[in-house]
């Protein structure tokens, strides 16, 4: 099943119906799909257990820390912090994850995890996580949404770009072999040298979004769009010839 993702459009401390209608709508999921495991509510250290005091009293939040089971709820639902997560989820089944006040780099490295079939995202700054909601599009589940103006997708040229490189590096590695990082950063200064917009953001969502890569790997290419819209530079890639890559894409 393909991975779905909402969120709650709020932000701070104060908001606790959202927090409330976060879990209650993981519950629903995990009613209705019976692929589902566990719910995990995830923060990120034992300190931010605040988000859960005023839902919960003191004595079910401690033992959500073991995870437990609710009578309305078909599977155990269970309290991780980001460090407990990464060192489990390769071990964990089926999952819905509920994220409280994460950034979208954070967001990016639970969307990467395989057990997870669904994120549900309660925002501490929406500024924080503009980048995630921009890529995905997530569903707004409390009736308070508003018009989420999504990443472009590139142009043509670069797409054809992007799914050259795709098509010729180790995806399992993304371009961390020096082969495959030369490969990427031709690409790149052909594309700043001859395009006459290269926005990283939007590059890195199609990466992710139309082209299966990892966030982490999409980060490396985008890292090599900032360098140059910055004005500086990035050792390797070839310098010469860089008309002829672009004229191909173009000519596709």
């Amino acid at each position: 099943m393909e991975k779905q993702r909402f969120y709650i459009n709020t932000e701070g401390n104060d908001d606790i119906s959202a927090r409330a209608k976060a879990i209650e709508h993981a519950i629903k999921l995990a009613q209705t799909d019976l692929e589902i495991d566990q719910i995990i509510l995830l923060i990120h250290s034992k300190s931010n257990d605040g988000w859960f005091r005023k839902i919960f009293d003191d004595n079910i939040v401690k033992k959500l820390f073991k995870g437990m089971k609710f009578s309305d709820c078909r599977v155990p639902m269970k309290i991780e912090t980001v460090k407990t997560f990464r060192e489990s989820h390769s071990n964990n089944p089926s999952e819905i994850v509920v994220v409280f006040g994460m950034d979208s780099e954070q967001l990016n490295e639970i969307d990467d995890f395989y057990s997870v079939k669904a994120i549900i995202l309660v925002p501490w700054l929406k500024e924080n996580v503009k980048k995630w909601v921009q890529t995905w599009n997530p569903e707004e589940i409390s009736g308070n949404g508003e018009s989420i103006e999504t990443y472009p997708e590139p142009s043509e040229v670069v797409k054809k770009a992007m799914n050259s490189l795709t098509s010729s590096i180790n995806m399992s590695t993304g371009i961390s072999h020096p082969m495959d990082e030369e490969l990427a950063k031709t690409y790149i200064l052909a594309l700043h040298k001859y395009e006459s917009t290269l926005d990283a953001d939007i590059v890195g969502s199609y990466l992710v979004k139309q082209l299966s890569w990892q966030t982490e790997d999409a980060a490396d290419v985008e890292k090599l769009i900032n360098t140059l819209n910055a004005g500086k530079f990035f050792k390797g890639g070839k310098r010469t010839g860089l008309k002829e890559y672009y004229n191909l894409w173009k000519a596709k």
